[in-house]
């Protein structure tokens, strides 16, 4: 239940603290057992984001943007290692892709930005 309430206070703090990325941008991180990790970047309407990742164990993933207090899922999958696609922004928006580890262990996370065509 813990760990829910700080995925939850971390979403809703979001805008104010989360860093954007220019792509192409590339990440690696471990993600500690009921924590998460997020790559944001702005896309403009119409624009498109190519993504990739993998990771050594299944993790949650999603994209997502905030509108006031609500949080908004184009993109939610859970326990996916590897996932690769890409996200056309319906309008100008600040988005995140977002992994939470629920299992026991950390979990080595890679991940890839880039502008798509």
């Amino acid at each position: 239940m813990r760990s829910r309430l700080a995925l939850v206070l971390a979403l809703a703090a979001h805008p104010v603290g989360a860093q954007m990325h220019e792509p192409p941008a590339a990440m690696e991180s471990v993600i500690a057992p009921g924590a998460f990790d997020e790559l944001c970047f702005e896309l403009s309407a119409g624009e498109s984001m190519r993504y990739s990742f993998d990771a050594d164990a299944p993790l949650d993933f999603n994209i997502h943007w905030h509108r006031g207090k609500e949080v908004l899922f184009p993109v939610k999958v859970g326990a996916v290692a590897r996932l690769g696609s890409v996200f056309r922004s319906p309008d100008k928006q600040a988005y995140c892709l977002m992994w939470t580890n629920r299992s026991q262990v950390a979990v080595r996370l890679r991940a890839r930005i880039d502008r798509a065509d």
